[in-house]
């Protein structure tokens, strides 16, 4: 079974107004093939019909709306990705298949700034903001993707910072002060310790 329709960029004919990709239903969604070869062995085995999965993995169930005649459901492909690149970038996130885990600094999904604003924060997902500090360091024609909004919620970010950074600080000074106070608090216990042993080691016996 195949769908032959080609993406504008791999057609040199095409020259309307309409990619034929957009037009197509596709979906991403996990799976687990029947491995056949495995399935036929094990069933000869028990004498009954068995059934062997392959591990889980990655499909894409392409058609034409409205034909349920006609429909491609194959292993994720790179192509897929490249052809569909809004559909997999919003599967991706849902699935938590992003990028976001290797990159260091305050998760915007922990930032107070987006807890009620979920639309935001997965549109921020979607272009590939992962941390305050991203957002904190976008220049003005990145920001201005996210309407006109977007320089007010990258000066946010930078106050969140800086206040978190003081935060951070003055939480770091109380520690250190906290440790030195132990500390001579330890040596006063110490010193008085050292005294006492003194005063018992120098007085005469008997008295």
């Amino acid at each position: 079974m195949s769908i032959g329709l080609a993406s504008d960029l791999a057609n040199p004919e095409f020259v309307g107004a309409t990619n034929p990709d957009a037009l197509m239903h596709v979906e991403f969604y996990w799976h687990e093939p029947i491995d056949k070869w495995a399935s036929e062995q094990e069933s000869a085995k028990a004498g009954k019909r068995v059934y062997v999965k392959l591990p889980k993995q990655i499909f894409v169930r392409i058609m034409r709306p409205g034909d349920k005649d006609n429909i491609l459901e194959v292993a994720l492909r790179e192509e897929h990705k490249v052809r569909w690149p809004d559909k997999w970038r919003y599967f991706e996130i849902a699935e938590g298949l992003g990028t976001d885990r290797d990159v260091p600094g305050w998760k915007i999904e922990d930032w107070p700034e987006l807890d009620n604003q979920q639309e935001l924060l997965r549109e921020l997902k979607y272009l590939r903001y992962y941390t305050v500090e991203q957002i904190a360091g976008a220049q003005d024609a990145q920001v201005q993707k996210l309407g006109a909004g977007g320089l007010g919620l990258r000066e946010r970010a930078r106050l969140s910072l800086k206040e978190r950074m003081r935060k951070e600080f003055a939480a770091d000074i109380n520690a250190k002060d906290k440790v030195i106070a132990e500390q001579g608090n330890a040596i006063a216990e110490l010193q008085r310790q050292m005294a006492e042993f003194m005063e018992a080691a120098t007085k005469p016996k008997g008295k």
